[in-house]
């Protein structure tokens, strides 16, 4: 599922990124959010950004980008 598609208080592991993002896929790697990390989502709303918690560091992403990341539910 994407990023996107998580649900306030889930918790999920990265397992990739849809497409062909090499940018986007840089920039994340430079803010710390790698492929394996596990990520809580914090705050999703109906619009606006999504917040998430990533490798205890708290981070506030466009739905845009939310929608590039895979994940898999862990709880």
């Amino acid at each position: 599922m994407k990023l996107i598609e998580a649900k306030n208080g889930d918790i999920v592991k990265v397992i990739g990124y849809d497409g062909e993002c090499d940018e986007f896929k840089c920039h994340l790697n430079a803010m710390g959010f790698i492929i394996g990390d596990i990520i809580k989502v914090l705050n999703k709303g109906f619009f606006g950004p999504i917040q998430i918690e990533a490798n205890g560091t708290k981070i506030a992403m466009c739905r845009g980008q939310a929608e590039k990341i895979l994940v898999e539910k862990i709880r």
